[in-house]
């Protein structure tokens, strides 16, 4: 029997041909359908998607928390530790107040608001805000304590920890420190040689040899030492050595300066004598001093 293998070929091929025809009509087809391409219309179908639940979340959040009158305030807890912000400068430089939603605002946009807008916003240490549900909102601010005053005749204080805000009035019994940046600014923390200055203001005040010691101005102009000037009128020069670069050993190094300070005014009022001058850049077994 003989069979016709051209025309087999012929069929295979015609067939496969057809395939191909049927195959790019369905891909023509289904461009049609759909005229996007894939890599397009599906992260547009994903971006909607998740516009839509963000959408749904905030409506949910909005009918459970800052759109429900349940949480309307209606008292405002202020609680200030120091003399110079009041509840009224709260209420005007937060912009709340009773009647306003407890979860209007976030509380953290609220407390860099205050910072930002209040003149005296640097005397303000720490701001603390709670919510007490269903209707409070509770407030603590902790002021910032003058350690001394910068500059003789000067309105700027600094507190133990170097940050500089506007002196209140009747701050004029603090000690004075001389010879500062005169360009310093609200807001801002004073370099090391200040520094060192509120370290002997705040051992001072924290120790007994403040009994003996009291200091009136600390000058830290450019040299490589501070002077120290008492209430009676006795200068004192202290230094150590990179007196310009922070030190782990600096509140050791300021007490030990004012004990062998306070020895020394002991024994001068001992002698019967009083201490004018004294020069602490030396190392203890050399203390040049001279009294009258």
């Amino acid at each position: 029997m003989w069979y016709n293998t051209k025309s087999d070929e012929g069929n295979k091929a015609r067939g496969s041909g057809s395939s191909k025809i049927n195959t790019r009509r369905d891909q023509r087809l289904s461009e049609k359908q759909f005229p996007v391409p894939k890599i397009v219309w599906i992260p547009l179908v994903g971006i909607l998607a998740a516009g839509l639940g963000v959408f749904l979340t905030w409506k949910v959040g909005a009918a459970l928390f800052w759109e429900n009158p349940k949480y309307t305030i209606k008292k405002l807890d202020i609680h200030v530790d120091g003399p110079t912000i009041t509840a009224g400068h709260v209420r005007d430089y937060m912009h709340i107040g009773e009647g306003a939603n407890l979860f209007a605002d976030n509380l953290q946009t609220l407390r860099l608001a205050f910072f930002k807008t209040l003149p005296m916003g640097p005397v303000a240490k720490s701001i603390k805000l709670q919510r007490h549900l269903p209707d409070t909102l509770s407030i603590e601010i902790v002021e910032r304590i003058p350690l001394a005053r910068l500059g003789r005749w000067g309105t700027l204080a600094v507190d133990r920890e170097g940050y500089v805000f506007n002196l209140r009035a009747g701050g004029r019994d603090y000690p004075v420190i001389t010879g500062s940046d005169p360009t310093i600014k609200p807001g801002t923390r004073v370099d090391q040689l200040v520094m060192n200055a509120i370290e002997f203001v705040d051992t001072c005040n924290r120790t007994k040899l403040g009994e003996h010691v009291r200091i009136a101005c600390l000058d830290v102009g450019p040299k490589e030492y501070l002077e120290l000037y008492l209430a009676a009128g006795e200068r004192i020069k202290v230094g150590w050595p990179d007196m310009n670069r922070k030190l782990p050993d600096v509140r050791r190094r300021v007490e030990q300066k004012l004990t062998t300070l306070a020895s020394a005014l002991r024994a001068s009022e001992e002698r019967g004598r009083r201490l004018v001058n004294l020069d602490l850049t030396f190392s203890d077994q050399y203390v040049p001093a001279q009294e009258y």
